[in-house]
């Protein structure tokens, strides 16, 4: 790795980074919310379903997308490849702007997931690049720091354009977001973040990541952490909007605000856990499926809007935590040669569940309502989690 810098924000290539994921994933959370908002206004009670549709297409466009994330790095650059998936992306959200007609919600949303599904995995195949091996874990917990506080600076900032200007101005400054990522990006010098050079002989098949994804335990470990993720985070993401709206007839601020409170429990939790040691890492990890499991049985028995609040919170700290173990195995046991192309098949397969999470959220809540959901996702995390939590797996390797 190849900074000497005892601090990362020494490094130039990793502020330029670390700015422009923050502002791509402020505009994600902007676009997020202000999609759930367009739906209600378009179907009204449907309005989970069609979320969970457009969910569904986005990850079938990261499934089938993303593991060319890595070939396409080899050919034009990670740079190059990150910048034209900025604009792509800017030009798209302001095509919601506009939208009037659920079927162009969806035609957008292939398109807007197309350019994450380039962006995303290039981005953290980068990042074990510019810091040193010692720096790493502290890279991990800023770079989930930076996604969890767009669930919080999402939110807060939609809000406050909501009173303004109404939901659809989100899609404003969703676009300026993307264009002040493309911008950093721009900027950054080539040479910093390029991994491909003809010493270290990348692999060029696609076959090769998602092979290795499948032959090495602790990369399909990470992948059971990340359907851990898709279960909790998909009713969170999906289900509440029906609930806020609907079932409580609040309003379209109250919705912002507690999806706010699942970002404030994930930099919580990032911050505390780059301070663990590696068995306190390991525990932690191992706590997540049943604090997830109780705060899904609380809504389910509590469906107040005051319970949201905490139980959110503590849902968004287990998602941080196992997102941040995922990110650790991968870098443990992936190399700079094949790492855009591990990154982006695991990117693919992990975002799998959410494939099947996201339509099941969306159609349950709409059919059966908040609470009975509540319970589904419940049972489906205790049955997922059980095998790891008795086992005390995906643990680090030492010294790592």
């Amino acid at each position: 790795m190849n900074t000497t810098s005892t601090s990362l924000w020494h490094h130039r290539a990793f502020q330029q980074l670390f700015w422009a994921h923050a502002l791509s994933l402020v505009g994600s959370g902007l676009c997020s919310l202000a999609l759930g908002l367009l739906a209600h206004e378009l179907v009204g009670a449907s309005a989970s379903s069609v979320l969970g549709i457009t969910l569904a297409i986005r990850i079938a466009v990261i499934v089938l997308c993303s593991p060319w994330a890595g070939k396409l790095a080899d050919h034009f650059g990670a740079r190059r490849l990150m910048v034209a998936s900025d604009l792509m992306r800017t030009a798209v959200v302001i095509g919601f702007f506009f939208a009037d007609a659920v079927w162009q919600i969806y035609a957008l949303a292939v398109l807007l997931n197309l350019g994450s599904a380039i962006f995303t995995p290039i981005y953290r195949a980068v990042i074990p690049g510019v810091v040193s091996a010692e720096q790493y874990p502290r890279a991990l917990a800023i770079g989930s720091i930076a996604y969890d506080a767009s669930n919080i600076l999402g939110p807060s900032l939609a809000a406050l354009v909501i009173a303004v200007a109404g939901f659809r101005g989100n899609f404003i400054l969703d676009a300026v977001t993307f264009l002040g990522s493309a911008a950093l990006l721009y900027g950054l010098p080539r040479l910093a973040i390029e991994t491909t050079t003809d010493a270290k002989k990348a692999p060029t098949s696609v076959r090769h990541g998602l092979t290795a994804m499948f032959q090495r335990k602790p990369l399909r470990e990470s992948l059971f952490l990340a359907f851990q993720t898709s279960i909790g985070g998909a009713f969170v993401i999906v289900a509440t909007v029906n609930f806020v709206k609907n079932d409580l007839h609040l309003s379209d601020s109250a919705y912002a605000w507690v999806m706010a409170s699942f970002g404030v429990g994930s930099v919580v939790a990032a911050l505390i856990y780059s301070k663990l040691s590696i068995s306190g890492r390991d525990a932690a990890v191992i706590a997540c499926a049943p604090v997830m499991l109780g705060a899904l049985v609380v809504v389910a028995l509590l469906p107040q809007y005051s319970i949201l609040f905490i139980a959110w919170w503590l849902i968004g700290m287990s998602y941080s935590i196992l997102g941040i173990r995922g990110s650790e195995l991968l870098a443990a046991n992936s190399d700079g040669a094949e790492r855009a192309h591990i990154y982006a098949a695991h990117f693919a397969l992990s975002h799998a569940g959410w494939g099947l999470t996201y339509p099941l959220a969306g159609f349950t809540t709409t059919a059966i309502g908040f609470g009975l959901t509540a319970w589904v996702f419940a049972a489906l995390i205790a049955l997922v989690s059980a095998p790891m939590w008795l086992s005390g797996r995906a643990r680090l390797p030492d010294g790592h």
